[in-house]
C-alpha cells in the first residue's frame, strides 16, 4: 500500500514574453497554446476522431531541453534520436473554452471503444518540423478564432511546495499534514492532480497489462497461477501517477478553459509511454 503521505514536488510553469516561441528551441521548455504544432514531415495536422474537426495545440514540452526539470525528463523516459528532440504534446478538440467536444470525451468515460477528442502523445521531432510548409497550409484554411488559446513562452519550471495525494480517496492521511501540502490548482509538472469526488479517464486501465504484455499471470515454476492473475489484474488498474495537470478547472480564473473539472495526464508507473487523460471534479 502505498504512503497517504507521501510528497511529490511540482512545477509551475515561468512565462516570458520575449523568448523564442520555437518549441525546438533549447532555451525554452515549452509552449502553451498558440497555433504551431511540431509535426513530422509527412503528417498531416491531426483532427477529432469524433467531430473530425481539427485539434489545436494546448501544449507542448520539449523533453530534451535543460530548461524542463530533470525528474520530468526522467519520468517521460525517452531517449532522442541523434538530431531530435523529444517533445510531448496535447492535443484538443475546441472551437471555444467550453471545449465540449473534448470535455464529454472524456467525462463520459472514455476508453478504447470510444474515440477521443484529443491527442496525448510523446514524439521526435527534427528541426525542420516546426511551422513546416504543411503546417503554414493547414494552418491558413482554419479559422483564426479557432487558436483562442493565447500562445504563452514557457522558459523554465519553478518548484513548488511539495504536495500530498488528494484527500478524497487518500486514505489515513495526516490532516494537518495535508493542510500544508494539499496539491494546486493550475498548469504543472509532476505534483498530485485536485481530483475531486469523481473522476474519469480515457483508460481507466493499463492497455499494455490488461492486453497480456507483462505475461503476470503465467506461472512456469509450478506457483499458485490464481495469486499470480490476482497480481496481473491489480497491476493493470493502477498504479498510475500524474505527470502533469493541464489545470483546466472551473475554479480556475486564469485557465484557458472552462470544463466541469480539473484535468491531467495520468502515467502508468510499469510502462511510461501509456498516457492516459483524466479529468475529476465533484460534479
Amino acid at each position: 500500500m502505498s504512503d497517504p503521505n507521501a510528497l511529490i514536488t511540482p512545477y509551475f510553469p515561468i512565462y516570458s514574453t520575449t523568448a523564442p516561441a520555437d518549441i525546438l528551441n533549447s532555451s525554452i521548455s515549452a509552449v502553451l497554446g498558440g497555433s504551431n504544432p511540431a509535426l513530422q514531415p509527412d503528417e498531416e495536422w491531426p483532427r477529432c476522431s469524433i467531430c473530425e474537426e481539427h485539434l489545436i495545440p494546448y501544449l507542448q514540452v520539449n523533453v530534451s531541453s535543460p530548461q524542463t526539470p530533470s525528474e520530468f525528463r526522467q519520468r517521460v523516459s525517452v531517449r532522442p534520436k541523434p538530431g531530435h528532440s523529444v517533445i510531448l504534446q496535447v492535443f484538443i478538440c475546441a472551437d471555444d473554452e467550453s471545449a465540449t467536444c473534448f470535455q464529454e470525451s472524456i467525462v463520459s468515460g472514455g476508453g478504447e471503444g470510444d474515440r477521443p477528442a484529443f491527442l496525448v502523445r510523446v514524439v521526435q521531432i527534427a528541426p525542420d518540423a516546426v511551422n513546416s510548409a504543411a503546417v503554414q497550409a493547414t494552418r491558413g484554411e482554419m479559422d483564426e478564432e479557432k487558436f483562442f488559446v493565447e500562445q504563452r513562452v514557457i522558459t523554465a519550471w519553478a518548484a513548488g511546495n511539495p504536495e500530498m495525494a488528494h484527500e478524497e480517496g487518500n486514505y489515513g492521511y495526516d490532516e494537518e499534514l495535508y493542510e500544508r501540502h494539499a496539491p494546486a490548482d493550475g498548469l504543472k509538472l509532476l505534483g498530485y492532480p485536485v481530483q475531486g469526488k469523481f473522476f474519469s479517464s480515457y483508460h481507466e486501465s493499463c492497455p499494455r497489462v490488461r492486453g497480456g504484455d507483462d505475461n503476470a499471470a503465467q506461472n512456469d515454476d509450478g506457483g499458485d497461477v490464481e495469486a499470480a492473475a490476482l497480481l496481473h489484474e491489480a497491476e493493470a488498474y493502477g498504479p498510475w501517477r500524474c505527470l502533469l495537470q493541464l489545470g483546466t478547472s472551473t475554479e480556475d480564473e486564469n485557465a484557458p478553459l472552462c470544463v466541469v473539472g480539473n484535468t491531467w495526464i495520468n502515467q502508468c508507473e510499469h510502462h511510461p509511454d501509456v498516457l492516459s487523460m483524466t479529468i475529476g471534479g465533484n460534479w
